[in-house]
């Protein structure tokens, strides 16, 4: 049980073996299995904080689901839809005092940018684990929790 420093983070609490498990099965899933994962984690996150998708998280999960079918268009191209809903959501977060709520939308900008890039879906789970060190301050069995609760989300997908 440490503080790891990495990179698009200033710091983290986090139990390194479970952070370690948790990258390599990532590495043996798909870019199409993280897209899954993230939309999982996502969910998860708002029932944990119980939060109400407001209109950028919705419109995240529907960007992220007509990725999944293949779709195109004006707006929801694979990649282009997925950042710039991001994008929203960074933007609420910048903007939002309540330092819980901000790190649910840091969490939702990842896991709807996650068609853009894979990459995405690891960086979902590391804003979670941010998030679960501000609800439960130096308690390092919630972040065990969260760690196992996402090691069995990506290996359900």
């Amino acid at each position: 049980m440490e503080i790891i420093y990495a990179g698009i983070f200033k710091k983290i609490d986090d139990i390194p073996d479970l952070r370690i498990e948790l990258e390599n099965i990532f590495d043996r899933k798909s870019h199409e299995e993280m897209v899954k994962y993230s939309v999982l984690l996502g969910r998860h996150i708002l029932e944990i904080t119980n939060t109400e998708p407001c209109n950028e998280i919705t419109e995240g999960f529907s960007i992220i689901k007509k990725w999944q079918n293949g779709e195109t268009g004006r707006g929801f191209a694979k990649f282009q839809g997925a950042r710039d809903a991001a994008d929203k959501l960074l933007k609420l977060a910048h903007d939002e005092k309540d330092p819980i709520k901000e790190k649910v939308y840091r969490v939702m900008a990842q896991v709807t940018n996650t068609p853009h890039v894979k990459n995405h879906a690891l960086w979902a789970s590391d804003y979670a684990v941010k998030l679960i060190n501000k609800m439960y301050p130096n308690d390092f069995e919630e972040v065990k929790r969260e760690r196992k609760i996402q090691i069995e989300l990506m290996k359900s997908v």
